[in-house]
């Protein structure tokens, strides 16, 4: 039954004007059902309808014209043409495919952040920044999904895609939530392999502008891949990558507890040098004010503009109407023909 009731289901109707011609299909009904043929006698050439009482015969005349009303309304909706599975979408033209590389190793736990008037760690502020950047791109205050794809890659040691490229801004903040540093056996910070892993994502999209937007507190001291070689294919691809040094530009020393933690100076030397080599920008952020305003003018200098391109996706849902409508119309010849032959 539910699978009956899906099949004649619309979300929409192409041509909903087509309705009106429900009144001359209901007028006719009335006029059959009020009409009686002057000078001739209806009598039932079946066996069944033989022993009818009178009360039900009058139900069995009017059969034919009610059935015949009924199809002629559902070919009308069947005219309307209805749709399912119906909803508006953007021509990709002009939007960008993102993708947001964010530093999970070990000094990200360094509580060197103010946030709510308190200390915060590097990752707390970090998925903060990123989620309100992600925010900022949705397509309307409230909505599940952005205009630009976004995804991401989380590294330290090592990189792995931790999102790929989505439109659910809400599948994609659930993921950057999730995301935690990463265990002993991954530290380190694998900046180029990230950047390479990003590239090679974003290679197989089709729209035309890309970005990587790579966060790190450290400086890349794993992985095959160097930053700079990574740089250079991101600028023959024609990515722009931005980079965000979060953190101290010099060496320190992190509570680690009874076993205090050294993190490396960011080397923002080889950030700077990325970023500019690929038509972006560096960004030094050593605060949370610092870090917030990075993603903020990031997201006002990759703007998408979209005027025109609008398109819909639906699935044309008229041919189970037009069936419908054609089957009631045949019973209605039918039991006219067989049950109430009328005779002059």
């Amino acid at each position: 039954m539910s699978r009956l009731l899906t099949t004649f289901s619309f979300d929409t109707m192409t041509y909903p004007r087509a309705f009106w011609l429900l009144v001359p299909v209901a007028l006719l009904l009335l006029v059959e059902l009020a009409a009686r043929p002057g000078g001739a006698v209806t009598f039932s050439t079946g066996g069944r309808a033989a022993g009818l009482r009178r009360s039900f015969s009058r139900l069995v005349l009017a059969l034919p014209p009610l059935l015949r009303a009924a199809g002629f309304a559902l070919l009308v909706v069947a005219l309307a043409g209805p749709m399912t599975g119906h909803q508006l979408s953007r021509d990709r033209a002009g939007v960008i495919d993102i993708m947001l590389c964010m530093d999970v190793s070990g000094s990200m736990r360094q509580a060197d952040f103010m946030m709510d008037g308190r200390p915060r760690d590097r990752m707390h502020v970090a998925k903060q920044a990123v989620t309100k950047f992600i925010d900022s791109r949705r397509e309307a205050r409230g909505s599940r999904y952005g205009m630009d794809r976004v995804g991401l890659v989380c590294f330290s040691g090592i990189a792995w895609t931790q999102c790929p490229l989505t439109l659910d801004y809400d599948v994609l903040e659930r993921e950057v939530q999730n995301a935690e540093v990463a265990p002993d056996s991954k530290q380190g910070t694998a900046i180029g392999s990230a950047l390479g892993l990003a590239l090679r994502r974003l290679s197989q999209t089709e729209a035309k502008s890309k970005v990587v937007i790579l966060l790190s507190d450290g400086r890349n001291n794993r992985g095959e891949l160097d930053p700079l070689s990574a740089a250079q294919i991101a600028k023959e691809m024609g990515i722009r990558v931005y980079t965000i040094g979060a953190g101290s530009p010099e060496e320190q020393v992190l509570n680690g507890g009874f076993f205090p933690v050294r993190s490396e100076a960011i080397d923002e030397k080889m950030l700077r040098e990325v970023a500019e080599g690929t038509g972006g920008r560096y960004y030094l952020a050593t605060n949370t004010e610092a870090l917030m305003g990075a993603y903020d003018e990031i997201g006002a200098l990759e703007t998408t503009e979209i005027d025109l391109g609008d398109y819909y996706e639906y699935h044309e849902g008229f041919l189970p109407w037009m069936l419908a409508g054609a089957a009631l119309v045949l019973a209605s010849l039918f039991t006219r023909r067989t049950w109430l032959d009328p005779l002059p």
